[in-house]
């Protein structure tokens, strides 16, 4: 099979089988041969990445990553994707290991926030799981684009991991209620204690 792309799933596999239903949903075709050429390696036995980013004592998801992208160099595709915003935290690793680019989702949804024409400095809201907001991926990325972070209080963010863990990843529910609520929840929070009250936000 030629001119490939490869896609690191399983982290949830749901969320893979989700992104691959995307992508042949925005593929204009008119036949079996107009879809796209990709390869899919759902491993679902990578340890959980936040976990491992709070507490490096837990299993290491980097070893597990690096096998599927040496398996993606054999198969020769063209660049991969990893269909989870955590696993993003070992992509300098696993960017030296690939012999093709490895897409980088946080760096391109940043930027694709940033095209919004409300007013200058956006305030993007960040709902990701505790390891990804540890790692502080979107913060950097978004203030070195000029432009300000928002993420949940500790409170809000108990239930985004509820809404990620409980309803997602367990049930494959999104509660819609329980999301638009918390989207809700940081379009009224204040960046500091005299920050002016506004409703205009992006979200990733």
């Amino acid at each position: 099979m030629k001119n490939c792309f490869g896609i690191i799933g399983g982290m949830g596999t749901m969320a893979t089988e989700d992104f691959v239903h995307t992508v042949n949903r925005l593929t204009v075709t008119h036949r079996d041969q107009d879809y796209l050429n990709y390869v899919i390696l759902n491993d679902a036995e990578i340890p959980d990445r936040t976990a491992y980013i709070l507490d490096h004592n837990c299993a290491n998801p980097l070893p597990s990553l690096e096998a599927d992208v040496q398996l993606l160099n054999q198969l020769g595709v063209m660049f991969i994707v990893m269909t989870c915003n955590t696993a993003h935290y070992f992509i300098p690793a696993l960017t030296a290991l690939s012999n093709v680019p490895i897409l980088n989702m946080p760096a391109l949804a940043v930027t694709a926030a940033c095209r919004s024409q409300q007013p200058r400095p956006l305030r993007i809201g960040i709902l990701a799981t505790t390891g990804t907001l540890e790692s502080q991926l979107y913060q950097q990325l978004i203030r070195s684009n000029g432009h300000i972070p928002v993420i949940p209080n500790k409170q809000q963010q108990a239930q985004v991991m509820t809404l990620i863990y409980d309803d997602i990843k367990q049930r494959d529910f999104v509660d819609r209620v329980k999301f638009h609520g918390l989207i809700d929840q940081l379009v009224d929070c204040k960046i500091n204690p005299n920050a002016v009250r506004t409703k205009k936000i992006s979200f990733l």
